[in-house]
């Protein structure tokens, strides 16, 4: 345990004030006797002994505690929004004295939270009075060169003449806190009006000299904080938010060397950028009296929390016409000015207040500021010429000069505005949209082209198979009229043959001969059937065992293994029917086998058709290129490489030959 609370409980409140956030929260006793500093109306107390202050939390609340009591309070501590307080269990009034003596205090004591929750005096310069509520006021009080916020548990109507008066306050240091317990800004609890002492009075408004606008802020000109001034002028500009804009009615000062080293020669009257506490019916030219007090809010003095004394018409002001280097050296801070070159409007936008425009003059990019809630009437793309308030965005320092950097517009109305010339009619956003039509074009002439050609292309394929289909045809046409008729005939006459008394020899022949003539037939009509059927689906498997039915009662057993395979179509399932008939022919005049096996199977992939036999093998690979006059493998490569198949001879010799066709699905046309 710490050895601040080994014996006991708490009894300094800087001991508690002193306390980390998370030993806070463990509820650690506390005995402390301290003065009361202040009474919030929400039930808080703060209190205050010889070491800090703290505060003190009640449930239920009381009501009875003053400022000045002499307490002991008995509780546990608790975290606070800040710093640590108490939440107390008994509470004892010991006796009743002056409230704890207060500590004199700067902002930036304030600021720190230095004597947060405690009591403290501070001196300045009342800036404005305001109601907070019902029964509570605002007081803002420059300290130098910061204002603070004075929060007072009294009515504004009873405060005694705090503007432009030194003050010296007693009050409570408070502030507002964030939910990290930081210290956002301070401010100051008071308890009446008691509480604030008037230690110089304040002048009356209507009897401060008129003051020149150019002697603002300048050194030995007045004290700090500065009191309010009266000035006289020309409205230039008014806006809703409570700024004016008023050209000073004072003889303008002598010429005086400018930023870039020249001296004009006509005198420059100065104008002031003045903020009003409310706003009010302004317009440009009135000729108007205002108090405020200076501060140096930009690059130029104005004039802060500042009231109109008095206002009538006057003549209209003229803007001064000023090049675009004038405009942005700064001189015309705050003034009423007129471009003497024309700009072009690249752009516009809304933001909070209103619309921003982008312009450029001479190849220089430009931003004026239109507070409205309508869009501005001109198109992008116009030549206007611009009338308004030269405000000074930023500002650079060379040596010990602090010279402008950037200046902006701030127009009254549209009326400032004045269009030279019509946007022409090929504006960016135009080009975009006709380069965007043009390539829309492009792009459906390419699609329209793509489509022809496709058409074209399926045209020609359509052309292609019907030229092949009428060729086909022809084909089998010729087959049936001429070869099949042969064959009939020379059938019937072989059959005449059969029923004339022959020998036993000569009746084998013309029975053998006729069964050979059959199987030419059956062939013929299978070929004249591929022939013209091309798009009737053909079961594979079928046709296949047609061979098994042709082979010779003599030769070499043929055993089939067909597995199911998707249905193909006519010239396909031709094709490998021949493929499997050639092959097996060949085994039957040159492999001397005892067996042939045919196998048909597919995968998801491939279908694979193989045809393997027991006989005395290939001696070479070359033999299945071709010889003179031999014509069946190559035959066999041709028709695999009509139907994009594979086909692979594996064979030794004395261990019989393997041919196998590899015919990808995706390559079947149904």
């Amino acid at each position: 345990m710490h050895p601040l609370f080994a014996e006991g409980a708490l009894t300094r409140a800087i001991d508690i004030r002193k306390l980390p956030y998370e030993r806070s929260l463990e509820k650690l006793p506390v005995d402390l006797t301290a003065t009361v500093a202040f009474v919030e109306n929400g039930g808080t107390v703060f209190v205050q002994d010889d070491t800090a202050g703290t505060h003190l939390h009640f449930k239920p609340t009381r009501a009875d505690l003053r400022v000045g009591d002499h307490v002991r309070i008995q509780g546990t501590t608790t975290s606070g929004l800040y710093f640590p307080g108490v939440d107390v269990s008994q509470l004892q009034v010991l006796g009743h004295a002056a409230p704890p003596t207060a500590v004199p205090a700067t902002y930036d004591d304030l600021a720190t939270g230095r004597f947060h929750y405690q009591r403290v005096i501070v001196e300045g310069l009342g800036r404005t009075l305001a109601p907070l509520d019902e029964n509570r006021s605002v007081l803002r009080m420059a300290i130098g060169s910061r204002v603070l916020e004075v929060r007072i548990d009294a009515p504004a109507e009873t405060a005694p003449d705090l503007i432009d008066a030194r003050l010296r306050i007693t009050a409570l240091a408070a502030g507002g806190i964030n939910d990290r317990r930081q210290l956002v800004f301070p401010y100051l609890r008071v308890t009446d009006w008691n509480d604030v002492e008037i230690t110089q009075v304040a002048p009356k408004a209507a009897s401060l000299p008129i003051t020149s606008v150019v002697t603002l802020l300048q050194f030995g000109a007045a004290d700090e904080p500065h009191h309010r001034v009266r000035i006289r002028g020309t409205v230039l500009a008014a806006f809703p938010d409570g700024r004016v804009f008023l050209r000073d009615s004072l003889p303008p000062p002598p010429p005086r060397e400018m930023q870039n080293g020249t001296v004009p020669t006509t005198p420059q009257t100065p104008s002031i950028a003045i903020h009003l506490l409310a706003s009010t019916e302004l317009e440009p030219g009135h000729a108007a009296e205002i108090t405020g007090f200076p501060t140096m809010a930009g690059f130029s003095a104005s004039l802060a929390d500042a009231l109109v004394l008095a206002a009538e018409p006057d003549v209209a002001p003229a803007a001064a016409v000023v090049s675009l280097k004038e405009f942005q050296q700064g001189s015309h801070d705050a003034d009423l000015v007129q471009l003497a070159s024309p700009a072009v409007l690249n752009d516009f936008f809304r933001t909070v207040d209103g619309f921003e425009l982008r312009l450029t003059s001479n190849g220089t990019p430009l931003r004026a500021f239109l507070l409205q809630p309508n869009a501005p009437a001109v198109e992008i793309g116009a030549a206007v010429e611009l009338t308004g308030i030269c405000l000074v965005e930023s500002s650079t320092d060379k040596g010990f000069r602090s010279q402008a950097e950037r200046a902006s517009l701030l127009l009254r109305s549209e009326a400032d505005i004045r269009v030279l010339s019509a946007a022409p009619f090929w504006t960016a956003g135009r080009l975009v949209i006709a380069i965007s039509i043009l390539a829309g074009v492009v792009l459906l002439a390419f699609v329209w082209i793509a489509a022809q050609r496709r058409q074209i292309s399926a045209l020609s394929s359509r052309i292609v198979q019907q030229a092949t289909l009428d060729e086909r045809q022809r084909i089998a046409r010729e087959f049936h009229d001429t070869l099949e008729q042969e064959l009939t005939g020379l059938s019937l006459r072989l059959d005449a043959a059969t029923t004339r008394p022959l020998e036993d020899k000569a009746r084998s022949l013309v029975e053998t001969s006729r069964s050979l003539v059959s199987r030419i037939q059956s062939e013929a009509r299978n070929l004249v059937a591929d022939l013209r059927d091309t798009a009737q689906l053909h079961d594979l498997p079928s046709a296949l065992r047609e061979i098994q039915n042709r082979m010779p009662p003599d030769g070499p057993a043929l055993k089939l293994d067909l597995q199911p395979v998707p249905p193909i179509s006519g010239p396909v399932s031709h094709h490998l029917r021949m493929i499997a008939q050639e092959a097996v022919t060949n085994v039957l005049k040159h492999a001397q086998a005892t067996e042939i096996t045919l196998q048909l199977s597919a995968s998801a992939e491939v279908l694979t058709l193989r045809i393997t036999d027991n006989g005395r093998g290939i001696a070479s690979s070359t033999e299945t290129t071709g010889k003179p006059g031999h014509f069946g493998c190559m035959g066999i490569r041709e028709r695999c490489r009509k139907i994009n198949a594979d086909i692979d001879w594996q064979s030794r010799p004395g261990q019989g030959t393997v041919v196998t066709i590899c015919l990808p699905l995706d390559s079947l046309t149904p």
